[in-house]
């Protein structure tokens, strides 16, 4: 297989991967967003985490939520956002993934016939 065909290759199964890493991105800024409102909103749940729920945004989040502490329509805002975000972080990932192992199989073939 020609080296430029490679290297256009590599660069398209490179780019679900980038997307799934920027959804990555936009989760943490998500929950982010969310923990910020709940420290205004709810202060006092909130200092009841236990302190390393407290030092990542997404984990505090999300027990105040699976204990039913906090509830309305910011959280289910917040849970639709971050679920399409973790879906799509996984098929981007998933998808450079696939495209890698067909490009390293085509390589295979390749130098097999060649």
């Amino acid at each position: 297989m020609d080296t430029t065909a490679e290297n256009i290759l590599l660069m398209v199964a490179a780019v679900p991967g980038l997307y799934g890493f920027l959804c990555w991105v936009r989760r943490s800024i998500n929950a982010h967003k969310a923990a910020s409102w709940v420290k205004d909103t709810h202060r006092e749940e909130w200092n009841g985490l236990h302190w390393l729920a407290q030092r990542n945004n997404w984990a505090g989040v999300e027990v105040l939520i699976s204990n039913g502490s906090i509830s309305g329509p910011e959280v289910d805002a917040y849970r639709e956002r971050d679920e399409h975000l973790e879906k799509a972080t996984w098929v981007g990932l998933l998808v450079s993934a696939m495209l890698v192992l067909v490009i390293v199989l085509l390589k295979l073939v390749m130098s097999a016939v060649g």
